[in-house]
């Protein structure tokens, strides 16, 4: 690879990186976790009451809470913000939803060769640019998922997260904190399934 050639590829990676930054944040009222918005259940204030809106349409104020029953859970007690029961239930449906479908989609494959175990070996592969989609318990030390986070704002890959690490042990056999997967293909089939499943976009 010439000069030339290696200064494009520069120039494209800043690009898509100055791209990924300037995606504007959203925090969760509960935890004060920040992340972009497509990682949150956004809550919107219609007709005097607080409704969950789970396609991110409804015109009006609103704020996000994360997609864990922690934080659902901290919702319901909070003072400021009464949320009917209804809109609770349907919150905590969505991610006992979402939390099978990413599993049931990696059922089939788990014996694929297309997988990276193991907190070291996955962000290797990430500095590398070969994995591109990684699956963390939300359950994990928060150092992880931290790292993580700033890792995804200088390289390109995409998080979907699962509530419990038990789930992955469960499905690999084996001690599992993290999963990197890094065949484009694969990775392609398992975000079209997720969107398709959950009926609008979890990823960022």
């Amino acid at each position: 690879m010439d000069t030339v050639d290696r200064k494009n590829l520069e120039n494209k990676k800043n690009d898509r990186m100055a791209k990924e930054k300037s995606k504007p944040e959203r925090m969760c009222i509960c935890c004060r976790r920040k992340s972009k918005k497509s990682e949150f259940f956004r809550i919107s204030e219609q007709n005097g009451k607080y409704i969950f809106d789970r396609e991110m349409k409804v015109q009006a104020r609103g704020f996000y809470v994360c997609k864990t029953n922690e934080c659902v859970e901290r919702l319901s007690k909070n003072r400021k913000y009464k949320i009917e029961i209804e809109q609770l239930v349907k919150m905590a449906e969505q991610i006992k939803f979402e939390k099978k479908s990413i599993i049931d989609i990696l059922k089939p494959m788990k014996n694929s060769e297309y997988f990276v175990f193991g907190i070291d070996e996955t962000i290797d592969r990430v500095k590398k640019g070969k994995v591109k989609l990684l699956i963390i318990p939300r359950d994990i030390r928060a150092k992880y998922i931290e790292e993580f986070e700033k890792l995804k704002e200088n390289f390109n890959f995409e998080i979907i997260f699962v509530e419990k690490k038990e789930e992955l042990i469960r499905l690999f056999s084996r001690n599992v904190n993290v999963v990197g997967i890094f065949n484009k293909k694969v990775i392609k089939g398992i975000l079209s399934k997720v969107e398709v499943m959950n009926g609008w976009k979890c990823m960022n």
